[in-house]
């Protein structure tokens, strides 16, 4: 084996101990780094890097968590990553909510009230993406956000924040091409592998992330297989913080060919649904125009937003945003089509609503193509015995 290869395995066992790790003592593991935690698909990382910070997904542990401050009714995901920052040993600089849910709006208070409003930064976006002035609605709130970043993290450049809105843009831009070029091998590598590789993506200092993945995408187009046979499965949902669920479709002769997760390719797609070539609607320049340097660097500054806007608007939606009643739904019909989908596992996390609303039209769409669909409830991304029957019977049907 040459020592290129020698150097891509060492990348991709390097990026699966981080995927395992899931963000624990980030900021002991990268020292030279300021972390910023975040929970949602929807908070806008260019803002995140651009002020200086790396951002970090916060995943729950892997014990059962019960905080006080939370009734047994929330979802797991929002218990667990309260539990863990209770523990105060995160090393944080702060963190990012996106309203996404009754239950994180609650947690955004709780954790202002318990670490300090100031180190708890709130991105409310459209629930109507292509609302009549969403955009511009939008635009307002990542301008506030960004401005509260750099206050948060206190650094002091060399360069404008427009040159680091730019930068920040590119990097993160990059991050997720190459996340499609990853996802685009999915039907030829081993479930696990993919969803592990794509979760460290939002884990690890993100230049990191794109050097490790450069050098082992050469060796995954070698490792990729041709058509093994197996089951072909979509599986959507939110947070899945592991990679059981698609280690138990893989023992079961199954393989995820697509992929609709908050942790997996839907954080990174973008310009999938509807809307990529719409007009972008954004405040006008001022009108004096004397000085033009600063008029060039206030357009300059738009532009960036305006593409951070449009990208977060149009990117493939959850069941939080609506692009239109079927935006969403045609979505995941055009994607298990494209990718010669058997069957959809729509696996749902307990006591999530926005989901569990979602999955009964999802179904009958999905059905109403001939794709066999199974709503699969967890409490956490971890399955069990009770689970693998279920999903040994549906991949089983699948054959028929």
């Amino acid at each position: 084996m040459d020592i290129t290869m020698v150097k891509a395995e060492e990348e991709l066992t390097f990026l699966l101990e981080e995927a395992v790790l899931r963000g624990k003592n980030a900021a002991e593991r990268y020292p030279e780094q300021r972390f910023f935690g975040y929970l949602c698909s929807y908070y806008p990382e260019e803002l995140i890097l651009a002020a200086g910070l790396e951002p970090l997904r916060l995943l729950p542990g892997s014990d059962p968590a019960n905080p006080a401050e939370l009734p047994s009714y929330c979802c797991s995901l929002a218990r667990g990553t309260l539990a863990e920052a209770k523990k105060g040993k995160s090393g944080l600089v702060g963190v990012g909510m996106a309203h996404t849910c009754d239950t994180m709006q609650c947690l955004d208070g709780i954790w202002s009230d318990r670490f300090g409003r100031e180190n708890v930064l709130p991105i409310v976006p459209p629930v109507l993406l292509n609302a009549p002035g969403a955009r511009r609605y939008y635009q307002r709130e990542i301008e506030e956000l960004s401005a509260k970043l750099l206050r948060l993290s206190e650094i002091k450049r060399s360069f404008s924040n427009e040159e680091a809105l730019e930068w920040a843009w590119q990097v993160c831009t990059r991050a997720r091409q190459l996340a499609a070029e990853l996802d685009e091998l999915r039907p030829r590598l081993p479930s696990p592998l993919v969803s592990a590789l794509l979760r460290a993506g939002q884990l690890l200092p993100k230049e990191r992330f794109i050097e490790a993945l450069l050098t082992v995408l050469p060796l995954l187009h070698i490792k990729a297989g041709e058509d093994s046979g197996r089951y072909r499965v979509l599986v959507s949902g939110a947070v899945l913080e592991t990679d059981s669920l698609f280690q138990m479709v893989e023992d079961l002769n199954g393989r995820v060919v697509a992929d609709d997760t908050c942790t997996g390719y839907r954080h990174y797609a973008q310009n999938i649904v509807g809307g990529a070539n719409d007009k972008i609607r954004v405040d006008e320049a001022p009108r004096d125009s004397r000085d033009s340097q600063s008029q060039n660097s206030m357009n300059s500054r738009e532009s960036v937003l305006t593409q951070i806007v449009q990208r977060y608007v149009t990117m493939p939606p959850c069941p939080c945003r609506s692009q239109g009643l079927e935006k969403r739904l045609d979505y995941l019909e055009a994607l298990a089509l494209k990718r010669g989908v058997q069957g959809a596992i729509l696996a749902i996390r307990k006591y999530c609503e926005p989901h569990a609303w979602d999955a009964v039209p999802l179904k009958e769409r999905l059905e109403v193509r001939g794709i066999r669909t199974l709503i699969l409830e967890l409490e956490a991304s971890e399955v069990g015995g009770q689970e693998r029957t279920r999903l040994q019977a549906f991949l089983e049907s699948l054959s028929n």
